[in-house]
């Protein structure tokens, strides 16, 4: 879980990935003293190896025909970030971007008299990296690995916003809320690096982190667009960070606070902004392929729907259940899961994110030929309707059996849904467009004004998840615990309580 030092105005987010590591820690504010010095040389070079592989891959793949492809070098951002948020994280917080320290100290969650250290940390880790990257490809004919727009400056601006908004939301979930798995946050944090720069870095460069762009601007003498690498990311960060907050309310056991009226506030914002997301995001993949010759791919999209569902999972499940589809919602309740009087405000909740969301992306990509990013069937419409059925009666089986279900791995559910979305789109998307979700097909219907077959993905996976809900109870059976149901006679014959 996430430590806090200090008091209630210089609260120090430190990520700790140990259920056994105590819960405060020794503050100290003064410049001098070793374990702040001791931070200050975790965040050098913690960045400096943050840019030096994240831009090494970059430098390596422009200079080698592509090579490394842009979902490999998605995934070496990732890796370098989950990696080195479990080897620092505990000691310095793993910050590696001045956005994220602002962010923090916005919130009152770091100390603010020790911002500009940490920035001019990381600043020099990343222009040593960035150096040492020159003089390694120094005969090499295009070695600069920073980023510049691909269209507009409003264009990147805004996408930049937007992602470093979604980076921080996530930050902000998984290593500062006592109710999420603090053990997973360097996954769910470099998963989200991962999913933005897959579909960030054909507009932006998917920098997220003014000093991934200062580094090489700084070697290289090129500044094109720089101020967009500065602001855009702070900005995002800090909305990231209040919005998160605006939902988070209160620091007590989920149980506790299930009882206030305020409660249901929460979770409404909460499927509001992740609904948005995994539509953003997961359509962003979508349509920068069809703009950039397929540079995402297939595996690229389909990589990016299931970790964009695993760390929102991870983010706002404590808060609403993490829902973001009205199929889901309404197979929990038809199995007793989910209060039917909750589920038309959960309903327009999620609509309305994937609305924004699909809006969003119209206005970004307005240039563009070819932006619809909505399901359409590529074959008959009753081929289309049985395979949403079954990938959606899948999901929910899944989800019913690893978060609903007392004896499986709680903590592993996010995993395991991102990973049967990630699946399912790999399959069905050429085929339906792979939705499993009403949302994800009206939204953009809705914006783009384009509603062919769109009973299919309204009807089909709501039948499909209720299904899939109901089968898995049936073999659920009981919610006691392994160790007890074993002993009885009823569980060899497959029979018993439900």
């Amino acid at each position: 879980m996430a430590d806090y030092s200090g008091g209630s105005e210089t609260q120090e987010v430190v990520v700790n990935v140990t259920k056994d590591t105590p819960k405060t820690i020794e503050r100290s504010d003064s410049f001098v003293s070793v374990p702040f010095l001791q931070k200050l040389i975790a965040e050098v070079v913690g960045t400096y190896f943050l840019i030096f592989a994240g831009c090494g891959s970059v430098v390596v793949n422009k200079n080698n025909n592509n090579v490394v492809t842009l979902p490999g070098i998605a995934i070496v951002w990732g890796l370098v970030v989950t990696v080195l948020v479990y080897s620092v994280g505990h000691i310095s917080g793993a910050h590696f971007n001045p956005a994220v320290t602002i962010a923090f100290a916005s919130t009152k969650r770091f100390p603010l008299t020790q911002v500009p250290a940490y920035v001019a940390a990381q600043l020099l880790g990343g222009t040593l990296a960035s150096g040492t990257l020159k003089l390694l490809f120094m005969g090499k004919h295009d070695q600069f690995s920073g980023t510049l727009p691909n269209g507009t400056d409003l264009q990147a601006f805004v996408f930049e916003f937007i992602i470093t908004f979604l980076l921080m939301f996530v930050i902000s979930g998984v290593a500062t809320d006592n109710r999420a798995i603090g053990e997973l946050a360097g996954i769910a944090i470099g998963s989200t690096i991962l999913l933005n720069v897959m579909i960030g870095g054909p507009v932006t460069g998917a920098s997220m982190n003014p000093v991934r762009s200062l580094g090489p601007a700084f070697v290289h003498s090129e500044y094109r667009g720089i101020w967009i690498y500065i602001l855009a990311p702070v900005l995002g960060a800090v909305g990231g960070a209040w919005v998160y907050n605006i939902i988070r309310y209160t620091e007590k056991p989920l149980r506790e606070i299930t009882k206030s009226a305020s409660f249901l506030k929460g979770r409404l914002v909460a499927e509001v902004v992740g609904t948005y997301f995994l539509i953003f995001a997961g359509c962003a993949s979508v349509v920068v392929n069809k703009n950039n010759d397929d540079v995402v791919t297939l595996p690229g999209i389909s990589i990016v729907w299931g970790l964009v569902v695993m760390v929102l999972a991870y983010s706002v499940g404590h808060i609403s259940g993490a829902h973001f589809n009205p199929a889901v919602t309404i197979a929990f309740a038809s199995t007793k899961r989910f209060p039917w009087k909750q589920v038309p405000i959960y309903v327009v909740a999620q609509v309305v994110g994937s609305t924004l969301a699909s809006g969003s992306l119209r206005l970004i990509f307005s240039g563009h030929e070819n932006q619809f990013p909505g399901t359409l069937p590529a074959g008959t419409y009753a081929q289309a309707f049985a395979v949403e059925f079954i990938i959606t009666f899948l999901l929910m089986f899944v989800i019913s059996g690893v978060a609903t279900d007392n004896r499986a791995i709680g903590e592993l559910a996010g995993i395991a849904v991102g990973a049967t979305v990630l699946l399912n789109v790999l399959f069905a998307g050429p085929i339906t467009g792979a939705s499993m979700n009403p949302a994800r097909s009206l939204g953009p219907a809705l914006v783009h004004n384009e509603f062919r077959g769109i009973w299919i993905y309204l009807v089909s996976p709501t039948i499909g998840a209720v299904f899939g809900a109901w089968v898995y109870n049936s073999i659920r059976y009981t919610d006691k615990p392994l160790r007890e149901i074993t002993q009885s006679a009823s569980f060899v014959k497959g029979k018993g309580d439900r």
